[in-house]
């Protein structure tokens, strides 16, 4: 049997990507890494290298085996790749015993906690948590008090439900319902098993119901809410993946209105969005999606930094990381989780979809809170669920 090993050259940065299954976003590592050559010039391109390293839907012990794989065999520079907050500890001391630089990329289902994880890792997250802070906040300042959660049980072991409540604590909040979809295996917990749950809702209807669905079940749900009738009864506050562009579009004929909150709008005008859409379309002949602007926002900082990373001074490369801020699509981004960790802007929509057409419109500016806000003390006290493979990687 022959043995294939790429050779790289000795100043070339080796990036080990931690690559899990999603069959929900099957291209989310390539577009992580599609949107990090877009903002790198392509002459320059070849310095950084990435090695994919596959670990399934994300077990602990998945990647700590693909990391000691990437350190003790590739003998990568950096690690790297979509990760769960629940790994993270393991794989930090790791890469800490190898004196390697860890940059990670997580979508926010999780709520960092507020201790001190390591000085040379270095995290880019899409911050979902804060999305559902903000809609938690808005809902019950604009429907009132008493609304509704509804949620299968895989999206319930996440931070995302509670940092919706913690919203609503906020904005005066006494009470809330939450309706948690009893767990069949090998199937579908939307699909022909909703219909009783929207029907018992309609005899005593909240102010408002905030779902959090994915992938496949977040359609059926939808399409199941409308021909409910519920959407001419109680207001629709979807999560923000439910609102994504990939999950409306499976369903522009339903002609429903909801809301939701984005903290990235692929039609924003603004020239920093138009300079990313350019360059990404150019180096893919693809449209960008957020994942592409994670990648996008770490090319940026790494090619602030390429004379250091090409010299392999990884003092300086550290140093520049704690400190660094990159104007990106989504704002003012960095990577380093201590008190100077960036908010992100968020944005709270109206959507309606008609005639297989999508309107969006932005009804109000959302609320953040910095990870290390005492307000989430609760949710790391009570929230203990366990779920180790990174949100929307089934």
């Amino acid at each position: 049997m022959l043995f294939f090993y790429k050779m790289f050259d000795s100043n070339t940065i080796k990036i080990g990507m931690l690559t899990p299954y999603s069959s929900i976003y099957p291209y989310m590592i390539p577009s992580i890494v599609n949107g990090f050559y877009s903002a790198i010039p392509q002459k320059h391109q070849n310095l950084f290298q990435f090695i994919p390293e596959y670990v399934g839907q994300g077990s602990h012990k998945t990647y700590t085996d693909a990391v000691a794989k990437l350190l003790n065999f590739n003998n990568v520079d950096v690690v790297s790749g979509l990760v769960s907050y629940m790994s993270l500890p393991d794989l930090i001391s790791m890469t800490e015993k190898r004196q390697k630089l860890g940059f990670f990329f997580d979508i926010g289902e999780y709520i960092p906690h507020n201790i001190h994880l390591s000085n040379s890792v270095f995290i880019n997250s899409l911050q979902f948590w804060q999305a559902e802070y903000a809609l938690g906040y808005w809902a019950n300042k604009t429907f009132g008090d008493k609304g509704m959660v509804i949620m299968p049980v895989y999206d319930a072991g996440y931070h995302l439900h509670s940092a919706f409540r913690q919203g609503t604590i906020a904005a005066g909040s006494s009470c809330i319902d939450y309706k948690t979809l009893t767990y069949i295996d090998g199937k579908s917990q939307v699909k022909d098993r909703i219909e009783p749950v929207l029907e018992e809702i309609k005899k005593d209807p909240p102010s408002y119901l905030h779902s959090i669905f994915c992938g496949t079940e977040a359609v059926e749900f939808l399409d199941a809410f409308k021909k409910s009738g519920l959407h001419k009864i109680v207001p629709l506050v979807l999560s923000t993946h439910m609102a994504s562009d990939e999950i409306i579009q499976q369903v522009l004929n339903l002609n429903l209105e909801f809301y939701s909150a984005s903290m990235w709008n692929f039609d924003n005008p603004d020239e920093i969005n138009n300079t990313f859409k350019k360059r990404y379309i150019n180096q893919t002949g693809n449209k960008p999606n957020v994942f592409s602007v994670l990648g996008y926002e770490t090319g940026l900082a790494f090619y602030s930094m390429y004379a250091e990373f090409k010299q392999k001074e990884w003092g300086k490369v550290i140093h520049n990381l704690k400190t660094i801020k990159v104007n990106s699509p989504r704002g003012l981004r960095n990577f380093y989780l201590n008190s100077n960790y960036s908010t992100p802007v968020i944005s709270i929509e109206k959507i309606t979809t008609e005639k297989n057409n999508i309107r969006k419109f932005i009804v109000e500016q959302g609320q953040s809170l910095r990870f290390d806000n005492i307000v989430f003390s609760e949710i790391h006290n009570e929230n203990v669920s366990g779920w180790q493979n990174p949100y929307l990687c089934v």
